[in-house]
């Protein structure tokens, strides 16, 4: 009966859904520049699935829709605005009025781990982001990969239990990104090497 238990759990995907905040750790963070955040399909998109032997089921991390409103939450907590765009501009960036920089994510790689026979033990995740960042005249700034980890204790709460600690994953990979191009400076009168 065990068995046939566990044949029919197998079938059964969790749906794991975020909402990261790096909200205090940003509180005094600031980038003195307008943004353009270029998210494409593959990022806003882009799902992990894996299997937890603690429940017998998959997992479906939803990473894309969370790391997209992690990132414009973040952007418009720190920066002078944000244009949100979800394809490639062209450059010299036009339209947008002073825009500054253009920030280009990627989700590379993501992992998790957690003790398959003992719920309140801790649950683990590591997240990857790739990040371009160009200057308006499409010029590469940045570009770089930051990896971030989370821990959280388990619970009785299962989806808790695989999301919290990527949420942690996350928030921590957006501050370091944000400490990164923060420290940019815009080049000297890139209106001018346009002509």
């Amino acid at each position: 009966m065990i068995l046939a238990l566990a044949a029919g759990f197998t079938g059964c995907t969790m749906h794991i859904t975020m909402n990261p905040s790096s909200a205090a750790e940003l509180a005094s963070k600031h980038i003195p520049h307008k943004i353009l955040l270029f998210m494409d399909g593959e990022f806003r998109n882009y799902h992990w699935q894996g299997f937890s032997s603690a429940e017998l089921q998959g997992l479906d991390y939803n990473l894309g829709s969370a790391s997209k409103n992690l990132f414009i939450d973040a952007f418009k907590r720190v920066s002078e605005g944000v244009t949100v765009v979800e394809s490639r501009p062209t450059y010299p960036v036009a339209g947008h009025g002073d825009i500054v920089l253009v920030v280009h994510p990627r989700i590379d790689r993501f992992s998790e781990k957690h003790n398959p026979f003992i719920r309140n033990a801790n649950y683990y995740a590591e997240i990857t982001y790739q990040v371009t960042v160009y200057d308006k005249i499409g010029r590469i700034a940045l570009e770089k990969d930051y990896t971030a980890g989370g821990v959280e204790m388990g619970s009785m709460d299962v989806y808790r239990n695989h999301a919290a600690p990527a949420e942690k994953a996350m928030a921590q990979a957006i501050v370091m990104i944000i400490d990164d191009i923060s420290k940019l400076a815009p080049h000297q009168n890139p209106d001018n090497q346009e002509r």
